[in-house]
């Protein structure tokens, strides 16, 4: 029966359990108690066998149960010597050392969690939440765009947070270095997106998996419906690979919706600072709505304010830059500069036709002519 009993116990699951189990935080008060048990219960002892006062017998216990033993006070009689046996080299000493290690144990532990994204950042206020992550060149991309946001003003002390099953193990050493933490998960699950502090986010960037597959718009707008059920008042930032989903993404929550555009993470940061800039540089991007032209002309010393508004008033096109005579691109000159340039880029409505350049080099000989009288 006896060795029934002790094969069981050889094999019962606590056992295994103390070989894996890292100690939990009660672990650690509950030894904290024993020991607090064992240095009252010395001191008292020491009061009554060795006739010390509180203080000392206090101070003699805590420097036998510490090992460091200065030799001011000691355990003289029989009964003294013996508790202290007990007591201290028996219990005191084994717990002390017991709640050192578990300290550290915790501390690694906790610190390792982290790490793989396993515990709630219950801290994290006024953060901006990443909510999924592109399937290809991930490190790449999230590189690129922590940068970004390092570098603009606004957002470099923003906290930021990555909601993503991709990096169980921790994110790679240049995202952390740059103070980024992330939660491990899907966002889809139940109680994800709460983990991730979504109702205390300051901005949320719900990104698409996979900016080639038109599934991923349905995952997003999932998310994007969870988020509004918990009542997030974080301005939403969400990625759209069919056009015809974005209206249903704002009503949603989505204060800006774009297309996964993964070589410049640029255009989302700005649409994060500047709302309503990524509608403007995505139709610079194609030929429907607004778009850009090129006119090939050349045009020597001429004010560009006064390029930019006789285009204006003649419902032409907004000069958005030009080619100079060595074939350099400048954007956004100085309205006072006086520029010489070889070719023109304008910004024209869906509407409107594109000058010519004879229309144009007219314009400005007229223009010039008029300044001259």
């Amino acid at each position: 029966m006896l060795g029934k009993l002790i094969h069981h116990k050889n094999r019962s699951r606590l056992r295994y359990r103390k070989q894996v189990h890292l100690h939990a935080v009660k672990d650690l008060k509950r030894r904290f108690l024993m020991l607090a048990s064992v240095v009252a219960a010395h001191s008292v002892a020491m009061v009554y066998f060795e006739d010390l006062d509180w203080w000392q017998a206090f101070w003699l216990t805590m420097t036998s149960a510490s090992t460091t033993g200065y030799g001011d006070l000691s355990a003289a009689t029989f009964w003294g010597q013996f508790t202290t046996i007990v007591l201290i080299y028996g219990l005191g000493i084994t717990l002390l050392a017991q709640i050192a290690s578990d300290y550290v144990e915790i501390r690694i532990m906790r610190k390792e969690m982290k790490i793989k994204g396993r515990l709630e950042w219950s801290d994290m206020q006024d953060h901006l939440l990443i909510i999924n992550t592109p399937s290809t060149n991930t490190e790449r991309y999230l590189s690129l765009l922590v940068q970004q946001i390092c570098n603009t003003p606004g957002l470099d002390d923003v906290p930021i947070q990555i909601l993503t099953p991709k990096f169980p193990e921790g994110l790679p050493e240049t995202l952390r270095a740059q103070g980024v933490v992330h939660h491990t998960g899907d966002a889809t699950s139940p109680g994800m997106l709460n983990s991730a502090g979504v109702s205390d986010a300051k901005y949320i960037v719900v990104l698409s998996p996979d900016s080639l597959d038109a599934h991923s718009d349905s995952l997003v707008f999932d998310i994007l419906h969870r988020i509004k059920e918990i009542g997030s008042k974080a301005f939403i930032l969400a990625e759209a690979i069919d056009d015809a989903n974005r209206e249903r993404f704002r009503q949603s929550g989505a204060k800006a919706v774009i297309r996964p555009v993964r070589a410049y993470p640029e255009m989302l940061v700005r649409s994060l600072v500047a709302p309503g800039t990524e509608q403007v540089l995505e139709d610079l991007f194609r030929y429907q709505g607004d778009h850009t032209v090129r006119i090939n002309v050349s045009l020597y010393k001429v004010r560009w304010a006064d390029v930019v508004t006789e285009l204006i008033q003649r419902d032409l096109g907004t000069a958005i830059g030009f080619e100079d005579t060595m074939g350099k691109i400048v954007t956004h000159p100085k309205s006072s500069e006086f520029i010489s340039l070889n070719a023109l880029i304008l910004l024209i409505g869906e509407d409107q036709l594109a000058p010519s350049k004879e229309q144009v080099a007219e314009m400005f000989a007229e223009h010039v002519r008029q300044a001259q009288k």
